[in-house]
Formats: structure tokens, C-alpha cells, sequence
């Protein structure tokens, strides 16, 4: 299991740009969790199956998308 951190702007756009990216890709989350404030959205995506390479890779094109400030990853991470 793969963790994604990712903070962004509290865009209307951003929540549909970002889980959208993972069903693109054929990927269903196990958990996804949003919290907004402050003009902000930070979201926890936790995503079964992934390896290291293919998160890595998931993780850098996040940190490119519209509205996304920041993206951090952690892999192992036990399912809730």
C-alpha cells in the first residue's frame, strides 16, 4: 500500500483533476481523505497493488498538475 500526501489549492477543479488522475490510470483507492481550509485542500490517498517505481512515478506527475503545491509519498503503509 501507497500513501500520497498531497496538499492543493482548494480549487473547484482540483479534488476531480486529482482522483481523476488515479482512474486514468486504471487505479482504485483504497481510502481517499479530504480536508479543506484556509483556501487549501489536503488530500490522503492510500492506493493497494502500486510498486515503488510506479508510485515514484505517480507521485512526481501529481506534483505537476494544476493547483497541486505539494506531494509526499510513503510506501508499506497498512490499510485502515
Amino acid at each position: 500500500m501507497h500513501r500520497f500526501r498531497i496538499a492543493a489549492l482548494a480549487d473547484p477543479q482540483s479534488l476531480p483533476r486529482i482522483t481523476g488522475f488515479f482512474g486514468q490510470r486504471g487505479l482504485v483507492p483504497a481510502t481517499v481523505a479530504v480536508q479543506t481550509g484556509d483556501g487549501a485542500m489536503r488530500l490522503r490517498i492510500d492506493v493497494p497493488g502500486l510498486d515503488d517505481g510506479a508510485a515514484a512515478v505517480i507521485a512526481s506527475k501529481l506534483g505537476a498538475l494544476f493547483a497541486v503545491t505539494d506531494v509526499a509519498m510513503s510506501d508499506g503503509v497498512p490499510p485502515e
